[in-house]
């Protein structure tokens, strides 16, 4: 420790000298700015790692810290070498194996940059969302509907849920304009949400049991605060139902695009076996 300190004060006073000039204004002879063991670390490498622009201050706080992580990685490298040099093998085997794993990725990547871009249809999802609809299912109950949210005191409030339960569409855009106009809370779920999130909106006790509520088509009130909640679910899905194609689809676009990516991959490597072995190059005994 005591070292380690001894070599910060040092290299403090390198930095100093470091910080004060320009990037510019390094010599060309590149002085040593740190040292561990044999290792060396030069102004020039500092000069290369240091932001452009930076002030003269920052310079120096900037200096200081990379020659602090430098020193610091050199050391935690000689220990880990003095520690481990017993099972150097085993290390240059684990660089090799992820300096194949590299090198083979990259062949893979350049085989699927060399393949025409694959167009996947409507008709291919639908195609696959039938083959396969039981390995869609849904984990967690999902729902579509409607909440809003009206001051007790608001004259209007039985209009307005007249409005709210009819389909006609004169009555649902007069609506809106009221909610619009008095900054009602309005949020309609058109497309499917978990159940969770749609509960989240109203005042409900957040450990209670509210699955009833699932199987319910009607509109339901909750009085809270001044301000009457009225919410309905249109359509729900329980846990273990079939995944609706719209929820699917993007999941099976994306099933599709890595089944072709693994089919170009292992034509190519068929292709390259097949050649070494009618070649010679390679062999099975």
């Amino acid at each position: 420790m005591r070292m380690f300190c001894k070599i910060a004060v040092v290299v403090s006073a390198l930095v100093a000298c470091v910080g004060c000039d320009s990037l510019s204004g390094f010599k060309a002879d590149d002085e040593m700015v740190a040292r561990v063991g044999t290792a060396y670390l030069y102004r020039s490498e500092l000069a290369s790692a240091m932001p452009s622009g930076i002030a003269a201050q920052d310079s120096i706080n900037y200096s200081q810290a990379y020659i602090s992580k430098w020193i610091v990685g050199q050391l935690k490298q000689q220990e880990a070498e003095k520690l481990f040099s017993q099972s150097e093998s085993d290390i240059d085997r684990l660089v090799e194996e992820y300096r194949r794993s590299l090198l083979v990725h990259r062949l893979d990547r350049h085989y699927l940059e060399a393949e025409p871009c694959l167009e996947i249809t409507d008709k291919d999802i639908v195609a696959y969302y039938n083959a396969h609809k039981s390995d869609f299912r849904i984990s967690q109950p999902m729902v579509k509907g409607e909440i809003v949210a009206i001051g007790e005191s608001f004259r209007r409030r039985e209009q307005m849920l007249k409005w709210f339960e009819s389909s006609k569409a004169e009555h649902r855009a007069d609506f809106e304009e009221l909610c619009r106009k008095n900054n009602f809370l309005h949020l309609q779920f058109e497309e499917w949400v978990s159940f969770s999130d749609f509960l989240s909106n109203l005042p409900l006790l957040r450990n209670a049991s509210n699955t009833k509520l699932l199987s319910n088509r009607k509109t339901q009130k909750i009085h809270h605060d001044k301000t009457y909640y009225y919410f309905r679910i249109t359509n729900a899905l329980e846990v273990g139902d079939t995944m609706p194609l719209d929820m699917a689809k993007e999941n099976i676009r994306q099933i599709l695009i890595n089944r072709h990516r693994t089919d170009v991959i292992r034509r190519q490597e068929e292709r390259i076996k097949s050649n070494a072995l009618s070649s010679g190059h390679a062999k099975i005994y």
